[in-house]
């Protein structure tokens, strides 16, 4: 069974539990009784369920989870890009001209991004602003319910990478007025793109040009004084720590970073989206025909070393999050996730970690903290429910059960 169950808000709830994952630190419980009001948690205890009392088990909204399920918040995916669907870019980017098409094919990615236990994602962008219009259909009730962080439109440099992500500019004069415009969009966050995306033809080289540290450092300001956080794309070591020293919130992607930039995004608090599963889904079918022997070993070689940094970077004190930037060529809505956090499993970080990063970190990266993250009182009541043990091994989560959230 895989299923979604909405947690009416003018209704009061209980879930009980065998077994929850319980506060920031994810500390295992046993048999939690969570009771909910409004949508969201209004208290949790300890008892048997044996010991409940009939006023709970005789309410109609009292759901008791099966032994040997595991109640934990909700997922979260940190980069992704709805605009586009993860099979045919061209085809996905031919569709915005359909109303009708890129809608439907919207409601079905949220559909599957839910039935993933993915409950809130950020979205990283696109020309047209898609984005922000399915953010604002959402809260209409035109789709199910997900909620969405988005950026409207990123900004870039002229001539350099990223025509389908958003506006570029051409001088830092051009810098205020663009800022001001994704602000009054009601962007949750803005978007800056710093470099163009990795080789697969050079090891460790990037392709596109690298914004100017000057403009860089200006947009930043802006988006401040507009109280933006900022997302910066940027791979390879130059891009990555000119966005770093720019105090932007967030870096996407970050291929090939150095370990003394790692220093410097600990100090600095500034947190990073590895998004391997990108680069990943190439070495495999129908993607992997496309690539010579030798261009293979170079995919794979990219995203293994970038796996390698993963631990390093939770050592130095990095926030480390995740995101699929799903849309994204092999990318799926919502499949995606499960696959980037099986990855971050080859990195030598815990389960604890691994699910940290997904819920709690994540929460806090876009900005959505005080709604979902974790299994506490005040937050919203979003969580999953799968078989197993998700502290012994991530893979239990490829048994989701069910998946709770609230209107």
């Amino acid at each position: 069974m895989n299923q979604v169950v909405t947690l009416k808000p003018d209704t009061r709830n209980y879930i009980w539990a065998p077994s929850a994952l319980v506060g920031k630190e994810l500390k295992l419980e046993k048999d939690i009784l969570l009771g909910i009001s409004g949508g969201r948690i209004e208290s949790f205890r300890s008892v048997r369920k044996d010991d409940l009392p009939i006023e709970i088990t005789g309410h109609p909204y009292f759901y008791a989870l099966d032994e040997g399920l595991t109640l934990l918040p909700s997922l979260i995916d940190a980069h992704v890009h709805l605009a586009l669907d993860g099979i045919d870019f061209n085809r996905a980017r031919e569709q915005w001209n359909d109303q009708g098409a890129w809608q439907a094919r919207v409601e079905g990615d949220i559909e599957k991004t839910l039935c993933s236990g993915v409950a809130a994602v950020r979205d990283g962008g696109d020309v047209r602003g898609l984005n922000l219009q399915v953010k604002k259909q959402v809260q209409k009730g035109r789709y199910k319910r997900l909620k969405i962080a988005a950026t409207g439109q990123a900004l870039r440099v002229k001539g350099g990478y990223g025509s389908f992500l958003g506006v570029d500019f051409d001088s830092a004069d051009s810098v205020p007025g663009l800022v001001e415009m994704i602000a009054a969009s009601g962007a949750d966050q803005l978007k800056v793109v710093v470099s163009g995306v990795v080789s697969f033809y050079h090891y460790g080289m990037v392709k596109g040009l690298i914004m100017p540290a000057e403009e860089l450092c200006y947009i930043v300001k802006e988006a401040q004084s507009h109280g933006l956080k900022v997302m910066a794309h940027a791979s390879s070591a130059g891009a990555i720590e000119r966005a770093a020293r720019a105090g932007v919130d967030s870096i996407e992607h970050g291929y090939f970073v150095r370990p003394e930039t790692l220093q410097l995004m600990a100090e600095k608090k500034i947190a990073w989206m590895p998004t391997i599963i990108p680069v990943a889904a190439q070495n495999r079918s129908p993607f992997r025909e496309l690539w010579t022997p030798e261009e293979i070993d170079i995919i794979t070689r990219t995203y293994e070393e970038h796996i390698k940094k993963l631990k390093s970077a939770l050592d130095f004190g990095v926030p480390l999050g995740v995101g699929t930037d799903a849309g994204a060529a092999g990318v799926r809505h919502g499949t995606a996730l499960l696959e980037e956090l099986l990855l971050y499993a080859r990195g030598e970080l815990s389960p604890r970690e691994i699910l940290q990063a997904a819920t709690v970190t994540n929460a806090r990266i876009i900005g959505l903290e005080k709604d979902f993250g974790a299994l506490l009182p005040g937050l919203k009541a979003s969580f999953i429910a799968v078989k197993g043990k998700p502290l012994d091994n991530v893979n239990a989560l490829k048994t989701l059960h069910t998946h709770f959230i609230s209107e």
